[in-house]
Parts: structure tokens; C-alpha cells; sequence
């Protein structure tokens, strides 16, 4: 008998990807199956990372045909499954076209006829973790953890030499922009802080269009500056090796979680970008909220009432002392790829 053949679309960004793919792993271990990812060009990387993914389609190669032309290229890999994680009416649409038997998603889209396997949770109350809403379309019912080899198909990497003998610290303080972001003032703060301690080799990474605010938040301090000069595989493999990561809501700092990394992240009260919703999924970890009281939070009034800034560095210094020991533990067993 030929192998079932399932597809998993998400088709949005880093972290979103991250926390879809354990899916990948609950469908292996129910039984043989060929396991295919679409998604968008630029996380591909994380999807071929995964020894649970078998192959990968290019949304950016279809997103711009019509439903009917997509479901002529489905047709072709003869699935048996699709699970539609990134809801959208162009993708349910091609799937129905292309006669897939069973196709999982949301029930509450008003094109939610496309599929006959529904889903009912709305996940805008953030109720729990994307990660959890994700496995919830399997049936999936009890903890999750991330696998030792969940990146297993990441390469190692020679370019850097990181100081094991202290914390190796990843300092990230860009963002996609889906959240409100701690001041680059207070990262500062907290760079210049890790910095004269003398415990931790602080990294600041970002994309080449985050150079100039890594500058700002490395000022006077003994940080080094990565960003723009790793592609997302040498980020990943670094974040690998690293010990403590330290950013706002990104991608990267789901990265980090699922690599092993004890994590530090910052989230406003806005119940959309909750750390109920879009946390680190981790038991290694510190959370910080604003320190102000607001109800009925908003984006807009996050910004102009500047929460972020509530959150103070030197709590966030003192709080990672206090986790220092945990942290020095965490990868003490593991081997630099660096």
C-alpha cells in the first residue's frame, strides 16, 4: 500500500511556522505517512529543518494564481490530507478543487463549507497557546514538548567563536511589527547591564535593516553585532549553542524555545498579541508585562499610553540573576557547533 498523503499549510511567518510544526511530529507518530509543508519561501528552512517534513511547497510560487490553476498543481501530489492552518478562502478553495478526501479547518470562516473536517475554536480570546490551538486540530489532548531533534536538519556552523565558559547571551530587539516592543532605550539598558557583569557574551542580532537599532541598543557596551549577517539556518544553529535569548513577540524567540534556550520576552496586555497566545512554549522562561493597569487593551492605546516602557531593566537584570543558575545548566551537556 502507497503511504498517506498529508499537507500542512501555514503560510505566514517564523514563529508562526515553529509552532505549527509540531503538528508534523503528532502525525508521524500516529502512523507512516509522506508529510508535506507549504508555506511561504523565507521559512522554508525551518520546515526542511524538521526530520518529520518530507518535502516542501512554495506558496510564494502559487499565491498569485487563481484557485483553479492551484488546484491543477495539487491534484498532482494525490493527498489524501490537508490540514489548513493559515486560513485563507484562495487556499480552501483550491484544495476543495482538487478533490482532497479529508480537509481540516476553522469552522468559523464564512467559506468554512470548503472543509469537511471543521474545527471550532475561536482563536482570537487566546485562551491558550498557538502551539496548543495548532495540535487541537488533530484532537491532540495533554503537554507538548519540543524534541531534542526538532531542528535536527540544521548545519553546523564555524564562523564564531562564543565564550562557553560564560552565558552566551542572544540579544534580539527588532520585531515583525505584530506586537508592542520593549524601548530600544531599555535594551540598552539591559545590554549594557549583562555587558558589565562579566557572566554573559552578549550577541545582538536582527536582519540588515535592524543594524542600526542593535547599534543604539549595543551603545558604549562590549556587545557584538551580528544582525544582517546570518541567514535564518545560521541563526538558527547559533541560537542552538546559545544559552539565554532575550527579545520582544518574534519569531526568533520561538526559535529559541524549541531549540532549548532558556528565553526572556516582553509582551503588552493587548489580549491579540497575549503572552497567552503567542509565549514562548517553555517552562525555561522569564515574562514581562507592562507594570501599569489598563483594560480593554489596545495596540493604539499601548502606544500612546508607551506601556512598554513601564517594564524596568533593572528587574529584568535582577530577575535573570535570580534564574542564573538555571540558565549556566541548561546546556552544559551540549557541544559547540561553532
Amino acid at each position: 500500500m502507497s503511504l498517506k498523503k498529508i499537507v500542512l499549510v501555514r503560510y505566514d511567518r517564523i514563529g508562526d511556522v515553529v509552532l505549527t510544526l509540531p503538528m508534523a511530529e503528532v502525525l508521524k507518530q500516529r502512523g507512516d505517512c509522506e508529510l508535506i509543508f507549504l508555506g511561504r519561501d523565507y521559512t522554508r528552512v525551518l520546515a526542511e529543518a524538521s526530520p518529520y517534513i518530507d518535502g516542501f511547497i512554495s506558496w510564494d510560487e502559487l499565491k498569485n494564481l487563481s484557485p483553479f490553476a492551484i488546484s491543477k498543481k495539487l491534484k498532482k501530489f494525490n493527498f489524501d490530507e490537508v490540514y489548513i492552518v493559515s486560513p485563507g478562502f484562495k487556499i480552501a478553495l483550491a484544495f476543495f478543487l482538487a478533490g482532497i478526501k479529508k480537509r481540516t479547518g476553522t469552522g468559523y470562516r464564512w467559506y468554512s463549507f470548503l472543509f469537511n473536517n471543521k474545527v471550532f475554536e475561536h482563536r482570537k480570546t487566546a485562551q491558550k497557546n498557538e502551539l496548543e490551538y495548532n495540535l487541537s486540530m488533530l484532537g491532540w489532548q495533554g503537554d507538548y514538548h519540543f524534541p531534542p531533534d526538532f531542528f535536527a536538519g540544521i548545519p553546523k556552523f564555524k564562523r564564531f567563536s562564543p565564550d562557553k565558559t560564560k552565558i552566551i547571551t542572544i540579544i534580539h530587539p527588532g520585531s515583525g511589527g505584530s506586537a508592542a516592543d520593549l524601548p530600544l532605550e531599555t535594551f540598552r539598558e539591559l545590554t549594557s547591564g549583562l555587558c558589565k557583569d562579566g557572566r554573559f557574551d552578549v550577541y545582538l542580532t536582527g536582519s540588515r535593516e535592524e543594524i542600526g537599532k542593535c547599534q543604539v541598543v549595543r551603545g558604549e557596551s562590549s556587545a557584538k553585532i551580528l544582525a544582517g549577517e546570518l541567514e535564518l539556518d545560521e541563526l538558527i544553529s547559533f541560537i542552538k549553542e546559545g544559552d539565554l535569548f532575550i527579545s520582544n513577540s518574534t519569531g526568533p524567540l520561538h526559535i529559541a524555545a524549541a531549540a532549548g534556550c532558556f528565553t526572556v520576552g516582553f509582551y503588552p496586555r493587548v489580549v491579540q498579541c497575549s503572552v497567552e497566545r503567542w509565549g514562548p512554549y517553555t517552562d525555561k522562561k522569564l515574562i514581562f508585562k507592562p507594570e501599569i493597569g489598563c483594560s480593554d487593551c489596545t495596540l493604539k492605546q499601548c502606544a500612546r499610553l508607551e506601556c512598554m516602557k513601564s517594564i524596568n531593566s533593572d528587574n529584568i537584570l535582577a530577575a535573570i540573576d535570580k534564574k542564573f543558575v538555571e540558565i549556566k545548566n541548561g546546556n552544559e551537556n551540549e557541544t559547540s557547533n561553532f
